[in-house]
């Protein structure tokens, strides 16, 4: 038995920082360093055996079969549960009494999940959620859980309840035909309908019958269209898949592969259309996005197994098969493992046939990622992997410290598979894939995502309450992913791409015009308006191992740029001058006049004033009592100490100073609040002119920042017509910004 503690029972990382820690002060670290392909890391993290404080033998392999055991216990949490199941339903139906439809909903999506495959518990759930769901006005969802519940079994005693309103969702669709064959269903029933319901049945359908004469033919609701996929700039290359024909990949010793413009190409052209390789839906999403496509779902369907995944239909749930077959019932353990979930994925995906052939392909004499016939990816599993394949792993490049939590989570991830699931019959030679093989394999795809995953995005659009004037548009990640031709895309912090997501589908549009030989870049993330010099040097090191030499980082124009987000007018010249505290830039206040202030333009040094440090201490407190007067309800009093405070903290700091256009925005949504729509507009055009000089006349943050404007505008010219020029301006570079970054069908991308 195991003597080392772990102090959380169910989670590795605890074993993982231990066992860490164990190598480095035994040296086995050294010893690991040292080994120099995956297999041998892999093998030596599997066997190694220590003497560690006052003669504890500790074996790795022993340890991390331990934390299995434990979390192998919680797998039948994760199972199904008929009687959990019932309870579930049962509380849906009380609350869809009390009216509590989204909580109803959410309960009987529930019930789903927990009920076995041939449970009674499964068709009631999905008829009482159909009923929450026609409440909830989503007539085509409802309609789709009556079928599924019909399907299931809903027991012929109670489909009087069901009939009627699949009769009643055709009604409020508009769609006539349909509704008079529901009807007619509906009608036939009433020849096995229960005595004792018989007499209210037929009130029902009465009332239903003359709700279809009325309906007036041909006025069907429009389906919800899905947003269609953007077609490449002059068509898919014949080289590259998922690449427009206007690209080309080439290869050379500083840059390895990348992406050029093979012809002058217009900003806002679509470049890349990828589907991912593979991907994970990060672990907060599991209740409410399908586990296949991720488009968050209001009705989905279980797996059949376990209580971990859902998938918006049918179809999504047979595609998901092919890799949830060998997750099922330890998806728990695997999403708690991060980017190892996905390196591990990527070998569900693939299968072990075809990871056989293509790691053991003689590719002399041809570009890495490159077939029989020159071409780079492919849409047949063996070409689209060998691109996944040959993407350029970073591990050498990475700290032993790290490299060793990569093999033991890895170890610990390939263990579960090969105990829990049936993938290790795989092989085709009689004998079982063991834990080692399918950790190495593992190892490669996570040595290539530490630099190569991809966030999956998603915009939610939403206003913080129903009094507000601001709609706020967010992009959230949802999932982790791999896109091979993508990646071809070598790095720039000012990049010459936007990356947007249609479901898991990744597209990417130019933002620039791009001449023909130049190369075409990707951000990885540090983004010169968003992150200093310094921060987006950090970042490239530690995460992708180079030094970033792109214009924003190697001009010094663009260092008198960034300064301005935390910039304070210089006392003596007035240009851009940064007050730096402890090695750290300040964008408001410091308690004291610590630190020190110097200008980039006159490049004068000196100690903050005391004018200055009284300045940003009262513009400080002045913001914290108009923030207490507004959660108060005492608007009046919290506009006048924040138009007090904007008016005081001019005097000190540049307009681009990200604290003081906080203070601008406040006062904005407080005016607005107020009604006060005119003065609203005159603090938003500051607001505005800040954003584009930080973002750029056609970035999407200036988008949204004119989105606001707009919505706020459109109230002040209900009032005043003068203000409908200025509208429809506002409208044009709106629509401007968002058809070059997402397309024409923008507003439907944003939700809006």
């Amino acid at each position: 038995m195991s003597q080392m503690q772990v102090s959380d029972p169910y989670s590795a990382q605890p074993l993982f920082d231990k066992l860490t820690h164990v190598a480095v002060k035994t040296g086995s670290l050294h010893r690991f360093a040292r080994k120099r392909n995956l297999t041998d890391k892999v093998k030596f993290c599997w066997n190694i055996n220590v003497v560690y404080d006052k003669g504890l033998r500790i074996s790795f392999k022993n340890e991390l079969q331990q934390i299995l055991k434990i979390l192998y216990k919680k797998c039948d949490d994760h199972g199904k549960s008929e009687a959990l199941a019932l309870e579930a339903k049962e509380k849906g139906s009380k609350e869809y009494v009390k009216k509590k439809d989204v909580d109803a909903q959410h309960s009987f999506t529930e019930s789903l999940r927990l009920a076995p495959e041939d449970s009674p518990v499964l068709p009631l759930a999905y008829g009482n959620r159909s009923a929450v769901l026609f409440q909830l006005k989503k007539y085509k969802e409802a309609l789709t859980d009556i079928k599924r519940a019909v399907e299931s079994g809903y027991p012929n005693n109670i489909l009087h309840k069901l009939l009627p309103r699949r009769c009643l969702c055709f009604i409020k669709l508009g769609d006539k035909i349909r509704a008079e064959a529901a009807l007619e269903l509906c009608k036939k029933h009433l020849l096995v309908i229960p005595s004792e319901v018989k007499e209210k049945y037929q009130k029902t359908l009465q009332d239903l019958e003359k709700k279809v004469k009325e309906l007036q033919p041909g006025i069907i609701a429009k389906p919800d269209e899905p947003l269609p996929l953007p077609a490449l700039y002059k068509g898919e290359s014949s080289n590259v898949t998922f690449m427009s024909c206007a690209l080309e990949m080439r290869v050379n010793e500083p840059f390895g592969r990348y992406v050029v413009a093979a012809e002058p190409i217009q900003r806002g052209s679509v470049v890349f259309v990828e589907k991912p390789y593979a991907a994970i839906l990060l672990p907060e999403y599991h209740r409410t996005h399908c586990h296949n496509c991720f488009m968050p779902t209001s009705n989905p369907i279980p797996c059949l197994s376990c209580r971990d995944a859902i998938f918006c239909n049918e179809d999504c749930r047979e595609m998901g098969n092919v890799w949830h077959q060998y997750e099922c019932g330890i998806l728990h353990i695997l999403s708690a493992v991060g980017i190892a979930h996905l390196a591990l994925r990527v070998i569900l995906v693939t299968g072990w046939k075809v990871y056989s052939k293509i790691s053991t392909e003689d590719v002399k004499d041809r570009i890495p990622g490159l077939n029989n016939h020159r071409v780079y990816g492919g849409r047949n599993p063996t070409d689209a992997y060998r691109a996944v394949f040959h993407l350029m792993p970073h591990l050498d490049t990475s700290c032993p410290e790290d490299q060793l939590q990569y093999c033991l989570a890895t170890l610990l991830l390939s263990s579960a598979v090969i105990d829990k699931t049936l993938f290790s019959k795989q092989k085709n030679d009689g004998q079982d894939i063991t834990v080692v093989q399918l950790a190495t394999a593992v190892m490669r795809h996570i040595a290539q995502l530490v630099a190569n995953a991809h966030a999956i995005t998603q915009v939610v659009s939403e206003r913080p309450d129903e009094s507000s004037h601001f709609e706020t548009v967010a992009q959230k990640r949802i999932a982790s992913a791999i896109y091979p031709t993508a990646s071809l895309m070598n790095h720039s912090c000012q990049p010459t791409i936007i990356n947007s997501f249609i479901n898991e589908w990744l597209v990417v549009r130019t933002i620039q015009d791009v001449k023909q030989g130049e190369q075409v870049y990707n951000c990885y993330g540090p983004h010169y308006c968003r992150q200093t010099y310094k921060e987006r040097q950090e970042i490239l090191k530690h995460q992708y191992f180079f030094l970033c030499l792109c214009g924003p980082c190697s001009q010094p124009q663009y260092r008198l740029r960034e300064a301005a987000w935390s910039g304070f007018h210089c006392e003596t010249c007035k240009g851009i001058s940064t007050w730096t505290v402890n090695g750290k830039r300040t964008t408001d206040d410091s308690s004291s006049n610590q630190g020190l202030m110097a200008c980039l333009e006159c490049h004068k040094m000196e100690k903050p004033s005391h004018e200055l440090v009284q300045i940003c201490t009262k513009v400080s407190a002045l913001h914290e009592d108009a923030e207490d007067a507004w959660e108060k309800g005492d608007l009046s009093n919290a506009i006048m100490k924040l138009r007090t405070a904007i008016k005081l903290g001019s005097k000190v700091y540049l307009s681009q100073n990200h604290f003081f256009l906080t203070l601008k925005d406040t006062l904005a949504k407080m005016l607005a609040e107020s009604g006060d729509f005119v003065a609203c507009c005159d603090i938003l055009r500051e607001c505005v002119r800040s954003v584009e000089y930080r973002y750029g006349t056609q970035s999407v943050e200036l988008g949204h920042e004119l989105l606001k404007f707009s919505d706020v505008l459109e109230q002040a010219a209900g009032k005043d017509d003068r203000f409908n020029g200025e509208l429809h301006m506002v409208s044009s570079r709106i629509d401007k910004i968002f058809t070059m970054n997402y397309g024409s069908l923008w507003k439907k991308y944003l939700r809006l």
